[in-house]
């Protein structure tokens, strides 16, 4: 399969490339604009600088034709300080330049960092089913940080070198504008050159960068996995398959490469020939005495100078289209529909009487239904467990009451409120959730345990540890509630981290929970701990329970079955177990397969 395609771009097409082009530098302008001072204090020292760049030849032009002529010593020395003062002067002008650019650099993407971030926290999970981590990983960090040097390297070279090109112009054609004329000839050339590599080598990066987002992946989920990688020897599989991805990633650079490569080749032909076209037709010019020896020199030092920017220049319209493609996913996340806004909703103070499911029909992209006429009710204070086989739509219950999606049929109902009419802020803060799997953040434990909330007290957070039985544990560890959370808490215990999650819900001491019981077996000891901080956290509370092991039923004052999307049994456990129904056929197949 070909993803790169070299057949001319239509006209249309071209049009709306530099649509966009534009499009995205008016998008990233206002990260830079609050910066304005700092921008203009550095492309005063920028200009300052390149104009200064400028005098070399002439100084040397001047000593060549005059000073040296006339012997005069004194002006030769003269000449020279004035040189070494001036290439003193610049490194210092682009010195402060460099920190001045660099520093706005900096704060800009920062802020626009600052914004993914946020976007990512705003977006419904929707988005996440459809997008892998490595993939947004890379939009946060890799194609940030491309832009930041888009502004910080690119557009400083470019603006350097365009000033050089228009400030030598300016100097040969005042000098000598028919040797002016020789070099300009080359100009259409370069201009093809460019204009064709732009246009070529745009689709590459576009998949260029896609494939650096699929490499991210892959490693992320493989490095998350590998204990699975290496209990059923796949770890060969695994490493053909990244060098798989690694060598479609190796065809794009390569192609990328080989655009440059030309675009290289011409710049330096170029330059030979101008250099010929100068010594040759300059110098019996200079033999003819139609123009200085001094002359001659500045034309040759300038056209020198002259490739340089031009050679940077293909390097930086490379560079110019890995930063437009990164800006393009940059802003594509950005531009991303939000969670609808909900300022017109209304809040919740508390929940008095009952949570009800009416009528309830959800299905996700694909349009097969996962739930289809769930019908049922939690009083307050009332505890319920979800069971069921994988997949049955446990799961998608509490993800709705949870407003993580909206279903396409019914509604649900806390005391006779609409939870759809409820900001939906307000109703998460009344609901506190326990997932299957626990999740913990880069940071200490307190933190972790308060969720960065400095509001909450450390006595809070001890009170908590201390109904939950964790508090004692935490205390041992070498740094107590500072000791730092490692990937995702691998220098902890399962049952440690299952007893923290249930700590994490007793801080935030929700009216409402929602517990996933975890399915991971743990020793004896912790197990005890871990069914005992389970009873406190849901002591006096209104639960909804998806239970994995019908052994956790018992906690629960009914049970609601779930099979295939619909409720098809509920009642007490003891009750479900007399009926001989579905229920009682998955708990007698737990107690065979020894999970009970």
């Amino acid at each position: 399969m070909h993803w790169f395609y070299e057949d001319e771009f239509l006209p249309e097409e071209e049009e709306k490339t530099k649509k966009r082009n534009w499009r995205l530098i008016k998008r990233l302008m206002p990260y830079f604009k609050k910066y304005t001072k700092k921008i203009i204090i550095a492309s005063a020292l920028l200009l300052s600088s390149t104009l200064l760049a400028l005098l070399g030849p002439i100084l040397i032009k001047h000593a060549i034709d005059v000073e040296i002529p006339n012997k005069s010593i004194q002006g030769v020395i003269i000449i020279a300080l004035i040189y070494l003062t001036t290439q003193v002067f610049i490194l210092l002008v682009r010195y402060f330049q460099q920190i001045e650019i660099m520093t706005v650099g900096e704060k800009a993407i920062a802020d626009l960092k600052s914004d993914i971030f946020g976007q990512l926290m705003d977006l419904p999970l929707s988005y996440f089913d459809k997008n892998a981590v490595g993939r947004l990983i890379s939009r946060v960090e890799s194609d940030t940080e491309t832009l930041k040097y888009l502004f910080s390297s690119t557009g400083v070279v470019l603006i350097r070198n365009m000033s050089l090109l228009l400030g030598m112009s300016v100097v040969m054609i005042v000098v000598n504008y028919k040797l002016y004329l020789l070099i300009l000839i080359l100009l259409p050339i370069f201009l093809s050159c460019f204009w064709w590599f732009e246009r070529c080598v745009r689709p590459v990066y576009l998949n260029l960068r896609r494939k650096v987002s699929e490499i991210n992946g892959f490693i992320i989920e493989a490095i998350k996995g590998l204990s699975i990688i290496q209990s059923f020897v796949c770890e060969n599989d695994f490493i053909m398959n990244i060098n798989r991805l690694g060598k479609e990633k190796y065809d794009f650079e390569l192609k990328s490469l080989s655009y440059w490569y030309r675009v290289w080749f011409f710049v330096e032909l170029g330059e030979i020939i101008g250099l010929l076209l100068v010594l040759g037709i300059g110098g019996m010019w200079a033999l003819k005495g139609m123009i200085t020896i001094g002359v001659l020199y500045l034309f040759l030092s300038y056209i020198t100078q002259l490739f340089v920017p031009l050679r940077a220049l293909s390097d930086q319209i490379n560079l110019l289209e890995r930063s437009f493609a990164s800006a393009e996913r940059v802003f594509k996340v950005l531009s991303t529909d939000r969670e609808e806004k909900e300022e017109d909703k209304k809040s919740i103070e508390s929940f008095h009487h009952e949570i009800r499911f009416r009528n309830i029909g959800h299905y996700y992209d694909n349009g097969k239904w996962i739930l289809k006429d769930i019908n049922f009710g939690i009083k307050k204070g009332e505890r319920i467990a979800l069971v069921g086989e994988t997949g049955g739509g446990k799961t998608s219950i509490v993800s709705l009451l949870l407003k993580f999606y909206i279903p396409q049929e019914g509604k649900i109902f806390i005391d006779e409120k609409c939870i759809f009419d409820i900001e939906k802020h307000s109703l998460r803060s009344k609901i506190g959730f326990v997932p299957q799997d626990v999740i913990l953040f880069p940071g200490s434990i307190l933190e972790n345990l308060r969720l960065f909330d400095g509001t909450i007290t450390k006595d809070v957070v001890f009170e908590a540890a201390k109904r939950a039985k964790i508090h004692t544990r935490v205390l041992n560890l070498p740094n107590g509630y500072d000791t730092n959370i490692v990937e995702q808490g691998i220098n902890l215990s399962f049952g440690e981290r299952q007893l923290l999650s249930y700590t994490r819900a007793l801080v935030f001491d929700p009216e409402i929970l929602i517990l996933d019981e975890a399915t991971s077996s743990v020793d004896p000891e912790s197990e005890r701990l871990v069914q005992q901080g389970m009873k406190e956290l849901l002591k006096d509370r209104t639960a909804i329970i998806i239970a994995h092991r019908l052994t956790t039923t018992r906690l629960a004052d009914r049970v609601l079955v779930i099979h295939h999307g619909k409720l098809i049994e509920q009642g007490k456990h003891e009750e479900l177990l007399l009926n001989r129904g579905h229920y009682y056929a998955m708990y007698r197949l737990q107690y065979l397969t020894g999970v009970i």
